[in-house]
């Protein structure tokens, strides 16, 4: 594991750990907060998304079903504490699409996870965190997870990254 500045790279990481880590940034994520998730088609998007939203489904006493929002592009969670809203950018295609969804306004009133975020062009945000799902052929093969923060400096979410770096190990 590797960490450069505001970057970590995580090797190898099974099911579990990646499962574990979604945990963890759930305690720290809140409304306002910008998590991008990229990798290729069955890296883990979806699942680790999901992950995050069935801990605060779990913390906040909704028992739901959490469908990807693939087809319907945008699912909201505000039910719960924090508001979420997960959106799937696969489909989109043209930057008019994305403006009619109105991520401005869902950024400031939820936490928002992205899915695709490379197909927002030039609409990216100032601020977000990025975790691209790196190597990953299967999905019950281990991934590499390369964490990176854009325009965010908050110590929890520095202090999460270091407590990652030193749970994990250090590897050559």
């Amino acid at each position: 594991m590797k960490l450069i500045k505001n970057d970590l790279l995580i090797e190898s990481q099974s099911y579990k750990d990646v499962t574990l880590i979604a945990k963890r940034l759930s305690e720290i994520l809140e409304i306002g907060d910008i998590l991008f998730l990229k990798g290729s088609i069955g890296a883990g998007k979806s699942f680790f998304a999901r992950c995050i939203i069935r801990e605060y489904l779990n913390n906040s006493g909704v028992y739901e079903d959490i469908p990807s929002p693939s087809f319907s592009l945008v699912q909201t969670y505000d039910n719960i504490k924090p508001k979420v809203c997960h959106v799937d950018l696969y489909r989109m295609s043209f930057s008019s699409e994305i403006e009619e969804i109105g991520l401005d306004d869902i950024y400031k009133n939820f936490l928002t996870i992205i899915e695709w975020p490379e197909r927002l062009g030039k609409n990216k945000p100032d601020s977000f965190i990025q975790i691209e799902f790196i190597n990953c052929q299967r999905i019950d093969e281990d991934r590499h997870l390369k964490i990176s923060l854009k325009g965010i400096n908050r110590n929890d979410i520095s202090l999460f990254l270091k407590e990652l770096k030193n749970d994990f190990g250090e590897l050559d």
